[in-house]
């Protein structure tokens, strides 16, 4: 039987690999690097930057959400990570980091594991390592485990902020976005609702996730006026429905 799944399993990978594939190429979106120091040839300690603005935002919206990093020899690399029913946001947030040079070309395929006894399936890629990547890695992994740096409030631009919505939001029905953020510590939660409430004008709530020490951020639906023209030019149109705007075609 489980023989049979994974070769059933393997059939529908390549399918569904080969179709996206397709979809590519036909949207002739792939732009290729133009950074002399973006290949997988260079040595991290000759990737130094500077880095664009928008590339930082869009980093540090990850890492408030799914994404994280990895120390790689002399430099850091991020790591992006989301379950297969979601391989779009994957594929614009490649494309993004692709056209500025930060990782290969592949496309990201589409992969799958056995979660009890049923198929899991996910997708993710790698930034290439940079030495001028190390900075981030001290400010968020310095204390051991995920934490929130001293520095992010010039990096929570509308632009992090609708990849971290993106990326780990969810939209709860009357109520509002939540965005899970049990891994950090109510400390680093409160920090970041300062933040968010001082920079934007919003009224946000902290609730406890249901198990020990882990807290979510709501964003309650009241604040969809203000959010909605920050966030929405940014925001893949598949994951508008977590601003209540349509419903995924899932």
């Amino acid at each position: 039987m489980v023989k049979m799944i994974k070769e059933m399993n393997n059939k529908m990978m390549k399918e569904m690999n080969n179709k996206m594939m397709k979809e590519m190429n036909n949207n002739n979106k792939i732009i290729l690097p133009v950074l002399p120091f973006s290949s997988s040839k260079i040595l991290s300690t000759k990737r130094i930057g500077p880095h664009n603005y928008e590339i930082l935002c869009i980093l540090m919206g990850s890492l408030l959400g799914d994404g994280s990093m990895e120390k790689d020899g002399n430099g850091s690399r991020f790591c992006f990570y989301q379950k297969g029913e979601h391989i779009e946001y994957i594929l614009w947030l490649h494309q993004e980091l692709l056209k500025c040079g930060y990782c290969k070309e592949n496309i990201p395929q589409i992969q799958s594991r056995i979660v009890n006894d049923k198929l899991a399936y996910y997708c993710r890629f790698r930034s290439f390592t940079y030495s001028s990547f190390n900075w981030i890695y001290e400010g968020f992994y310095g204390k051991g485990k995920k934490s929130i740096p001293f520095w992010i409030e010039q990096y929570l631009s509308p632009m992090a902020l609708a990849i971290w919505i993106m990326d780990d939001g969810a939209w709860i029905k009357n109520r509002g976005i939540k965005l899970c953020t049990n891994c950090f510590t109510l400390s680093d939660i409160k920090r970041l609702v300062n933040i968010l409430e001082n920079k934007y004008q919003f009224k946000l709530a902290i609730h406890s996730a249901g198990s020990l020490n882990q807290y979510n951020i709501y964003i309650p639906k009241s604040n969809l006026p203000i959010l909605i023209p920050l966030v929405s030019s940014y925001i893949h149109p598949y994951f508008l429905y977590k601003l209540n705007m349509v419903k995924a075609n899932i």
